[in-house]
């Protein structure tokens, strides 16, 4: 999470930058924060002109994006085994602790299929932070591809 402050102050130098070269700024990322620092981030960028873009997908079960991704079942298990050491002298042990591939085909079409935007749950917070509001109904975890 960013503690910037969101007034003019912070983003100045690149006002100054566009007015100088008569040239467009766009804000094409700000990082992961609070529904309310997007808010007042939003307004600081509209009330300066400053066109801008935010995720719209991010991390799983986060509500820092327009939409979170679910995880499918057995995905702990994945990140798991993707978390163990690596390099030549633990192969052996990830090789022993490697999730049987019918878990992983598994987990990774599931994903592929909770990454679908009428699977993901959408972060009613976060849209209204953008200004944005949802025609669609939230998503819970029972929607979950297993």
């Amino acid at each position: 999470m960013s503690s910037a402050a969101t007034t003019e102050s912070v983003i100045r130098q690149y006002i100054d930058f566009r007015e100088h070269y008569d040239v467009p700024i766009w804000m094409g990322e700000s990082g992961e924060n609070t529904d309310e620092w997007i808010a007042q981030f939003v307004k600081t960028l509209e009330k300066n002109n400053i066109g801008w873009a935010f995720w719209p997908y991010k991390k799983m079960e986060k509500p820092s994006a327009v939409v979170s991704i679910i995880p499918p079942a057995d995905w702990a298990t994945i990140v798991d085994f993707a978390k163990l050491p690596r390099g030549t002298a633990q192969v052996k042990e990830r090789l022993k602790a490697r999730p049987e591939q019918e878990v992983i085909t598994r987990a990774f079409a599931a994903l592929l299929e909770n990454v679908r935007l009428q699977r993901c749950r959408v972060n009613e917070g976060y849209l209204r932070a953008l200004g944005m509001k949802s025609d669609t109904a939230p998503v819970t975890m029972q929607r979950s591809v297993h």
